[in-house]
């Protein structure tokens, strides 16, 4: 009679503690999760900042619609006729302090010339865009050599840029 009380008790035991292992909804009534058995849930572990090398950034707003058309003007003290002159306005942003520099090349046609900035070449590296306006004369053009056309090419301007 003791060993069947000890086996009685152990099974009680052993019921309540498995009772009390499931959730009890509000109900009184044991619920059982759904799904079982159960799935694997990812557990975070640890976190870590996530960084990057950010390189040094250019920006000129719509290069390819640029064009410096050279148009006829009084020739200034110095220079001699034919003269030429044009300006365009550039909008450029960097991520950096730069400054800008200009390079022309492959003339098509003889001609003495000369690009400059009107106003400041530099910008603050605030990646917003500033307006740096780029200009192109001529003079002593020998536009004779070039064939007629309503826009002949006579080189190119290029735009430059450095750290300050």
């Amino acid at each position: 009679m003791v060993k069947r009380m000890l086996i009685a008790i152990a099974v009680v035991a052993l019921v309540a503690t498995s009772v009390q292992a499931l959730d009890y909804s509000d109900n009184g009534k044991i619920k059982k999760d759904a799904g079982w058995p159960t799935e694997y849930v990812a557990v975070d572990l640890c976190t870590m900042p996530v960084v990057m090398d950010v390189g040094m950034y250019v920006q000129v707003f719509e290069c390819e619609n640029r064009i410096i058309k050279l148009v006829q003007v009084t020739c200034p003290e110095g220079q001699a006729f034919p003269c030429y002159s044009d300006c365009e306005d550039v909008e450029v942003r960097a991520n950096f302090a730069a400054v800008f520099g200009l390079k022309l090349s492959d003339p098509s046609i003889s001609t003495n010339w000369n690009a400059y900035f009107d106003g400041d070449n530099t910008i603050p590296g605030d990646g917003i865009y500033h307006k740096i306006t780029v200009c192109v004369d001529a003079w002593e053009t020998e536009i004779w050599t070039a064939g007629p056309g309503d826009e002949v090419s006579i080189g190119t301007l290029t735009l430059t840029v450095k750290p300050l």
